[in-house]
């Protein structure tokens, strides 16, 4: 049986080993204590935790910035029936920080953010996370000489089938 848990970081009394409170999404909301032996930043997303009942699967969490509050209010819409956790930045700084703050599996990023370029946030991404996957999503690729894409993009307006199967696709690879 496989579950989706979502943790949620509770220092120990002793601040040696992280206590984590997870909620199970399929347990119709039981809480589930666990204490691991690796901080938070040590298990990568999608790596599961084998316990007696089953394997404990850490959501994917998926970066998005988009400086259109319309389209950060789409991506929201779009990943809130799905297994993933999204985070929001409306700005290139505001992705920036949360990039150096947090390990993403994804970066959904818009070309043209009112303070930086999209291909810019990428570059730190890759440089910051390695072989971590982007999806690039712009108004027009136009905009673009051709060895300026990333291996992923998405052309403005796109279809939800074809926009989820690309986050699958960079999310598997």
């Amino acid at each position: 049986m496989n579950f989706i848990i979502y943790f949620r970081y509770l220092p120990s009394s002793m601040g040696i080993i992280p206590e984590y409170v997870a909620t199970c999404s399929l347990c119709r909301g039981r809480v589930t204590y666990i204490t691991l032996l690796k901080w938070p930043g040590g298990y990568a997303a999608g790596e599961g935790i084998s316990t007696s009942t089953g394997t404990i699967r850490m959501p994917r969490h998926i970066l998005v910035a988009d400086d259109d509050k319309a389209m950060l209010n789409i991506y929201t819409r779009i990943f809130s029936n799905t297994d993933y956790s999204i985070s929001l930045a409306s700005s290139f700084a505001e992705a920036a920080g949360l990039i150096n703050l947090n390990n993403y599996d994804l970066l959904i990023t818009d070309l043209m953010l009112q303070d930086g370029l999209g291909t810019d946030l990428i570059k730190m991404f890759k440089k910051k996370r390695g072989g971590a996957r982007s999806l690039l999503v712009t108004g027009s690729v136009a905009e673009l000489a051709p060895e300026q894409l990333p291996e992923m993009y998405l052309e403005k307006p796109f279809r939800l089938e074809v926009f989820m199967a690309a986050v699958s696709k960079a999310l598997v690879a």
